[in-house]
Parts: structure tokens; C-alpha cells; sequence
């Protein structure tokens, strides 16, 4: 009997427990109020290139021949060589270098995301290689929400490889406008190949989709996903912005570029509350 009372103590505890928890994510999801206030294409601008002002550091392989200086200007006849080393089977090639935004004339307030832009040619065409940048906040090298992270595929001229660093792009940018960037190959390997570099640099964003987000509640909101629709096509954005109650917040996107003609923009919250807007 004594036993029977504590099983059925237990089971009224947690119905009751559950009961108060589904009550207050109601609560909550009731008093949660979020509106698309606006949504506007801006103008993409561009600001020039900023290249290495210093010497690449060679952490897996060899510097052949060149200099960082080679690397500053595309399309010039000048280029910087690097080999993978150092023995087989394990030949591997991984370099990286300092790089910085000029934030006097591109302020963060201005910038929307980052670009990478390396122009390289590999002798081996079975291995990609990557882009990643240092993580300040990670403090690790990363690719984590670039707009690609599967590597680049060479094809044995001259290739062009161009990420987006989205809207992740503040973790990768320092204070002062320094960013690391590193490049290497996918693995181990026992085809030593030969890498030159034409151009590596980055450079600032701005524009693209201003999203103007208005919270009529009372809570903190937390937008966790936003749509672009039309009638031929379902984009889906993973985001993470707060919006205090009674605030307006902007939120820019450099990679999200609205559809001609009629279009539906959709968000939703952490509590899987949407707010829609529509457009042309």
C-alpha cells in the first residue's frame, strides 16, 4: 500500500509538473507577438580587394618559389609556388595568412558580409582544397556558415574560388579589421602537388536584403528560420536574431537576394510562433 501511494505520488507529481510546463510554453507562445515590418533590397557595393601585407605561414608543406607580393594583384603573370610535403604517402599542404579590412573607410556598422577570393592553379586535379578563416570567437580556424564548405575541385588551369562569409562574417573579423585566412588540401595523399597562387584577399560587402523585424509583445523573441517564397521557389535561411519587446530591429543580409515580381517573406520563432509579409 505504502509503495502503491509513492507510484501514484510520482505519477501525479509529473502529470502536474508537465501540466505547468505546457501551460507556461502556451503562456509564452500566446504573448509572443512578432511583425515583418519591412523588407527592402539594397544596393550591393563592393569595397576593393584587400590582400597579404606579409609573408604566408607554411605550416604543412614548402614555399617553391615567389613571394606574398606575387599573391596582391589577379591576372598579373605573377604568382607565389607551393608544394606539398613532406613525404609520401603523406603529402599535405596547409598555409595561412593576415589579411585586413580597412575599417576607417568600411565601417562594421556598414558591412553586411565578407568575401574571400582566391585565384590558384593545382597540378593534381583528384584533391579539393579549402578556404577557412580564423574564428575569434571559436578561436580555431573554421568554415563554419560560410556559404560553401565543401572545397573547391581544380581543374587543372587557372581556377577562381569565391566564398561568402554570410552573416557569420563578425566571428572572422578582428577588432581591428584582421582577418586570418588559411588554405589547404583535403587529406593525406601520395600524389605531391604543386600549388601557385595568382590572388588571395578579401574584402567587405554591403547591401543586399534589409529585413526590418518589429516585437509587439512582451517577451524576448528568438527568429530562428526565414523564407523567401514565390511561386517557384521555397528558400529557407537558418538565422538567430533577438528582438526585445517594443524594439525594431534591422537585420541585413549580403546573400539573400529577393525574387522579381510577387514574393512572401516568412519568419518563425523559437516558440513557433510566424510573422509574413509580401511584396513585389
Amino acid at each position: 500500500m505504502a509503495l502503491s501511494l509513492v507510484i501514484i505520488l510520482v505519477i501525479v507529481s509529473n502529470v502536474v509538473l508537465w501540466s505547468y510546463e505546457m501551460n507556461q510554453l502556451d503562456w509564452e507562445k500566446l504573448r509572443e507577438e512578432v511583425k515583418i515590418a519591412n523588407v527592402t533590397r539594397v544596393n550591393v557595393t563592393r569595397s576593393s580587394w584587400f590582400a597579404a601585407q606579409s609573408e604566408y605561414t607554411v605550416n604543412l608543406g614548402s614555399r617553391v618559389s615567389g613571394t606574398y607580393e606575387d599573391t596582391q594583384v589577379a591576372n598579373d603573370d605573377d604568382w607565389e609556388t607551393f608544394r606539398e610535403g613532406p613525404n609520401p604517402p603523406i603529402y599535405r599542404l596547409d598555409i595561412n595568412g593576415t589579411f585586413f579590412i580597412d575599417i576607417s573607410a568600411y565601417p562594421f556598422a556598414s558591412i553586411t558580409t565578407v568575401e574571400i577570393r582566391l585565384r590558384y592553379r593545382a597540378r593534381n586535379e583528384l584533391e579539393k582544397w579549402f578556404l577557412k578563416a580564423y574564428n575569434w570567437t571559436a578561436q580555431a580556424y573554421s568554415d563554419n556558415g560560410f556559404n560553401s564548405t565543401t572545397g573547391h575541385t581544380p581543374t587543372g588551369g587557372w581556377d577562381n574560388y569565391t566564398i561568402n562569409l554570410t552573416n557569420t562574417w563578425r566571428s572572422y573579423v578582428r577588432d581591428d579589421g584582421a582577418m586570418y585566412v588559411k588554405f589547404h588540401d583535403e587529406r593525406n595523399d601520395a600524389v605531391q602537388t604543386t600549388i601557385d597562387i595568382d590572388f588571395l584577399g578579401a574584402r567587405a560587402v554591403s547591401g543586399g536584403t534589409r529585413f526590418t523585424f518589429k516585437n509587439e509583445g512582451s517577451l524576448t523573441s528568438d527568429l530562428v528560420s526565414l523564407w523567401i517564397i514565390n511561386s517557384t521557389n521555397h528558400e529557407r535561411r537558418d538565422i538567430n536574431v533577438f528582438v526585445n519587446s517594443a524594439e525594431t530591429t534591422i537585420y541585413l543580409r549580403a546573400d539573400i537576394s529577393l525574387p522579381t515580381g510577387q514574393y512572401t517573406v516568412k519568419v518563425v520563432t523559437e516558440r513557433g510562433n510566424t510573422a509574413v509579409y509580401s511584396g513585389t
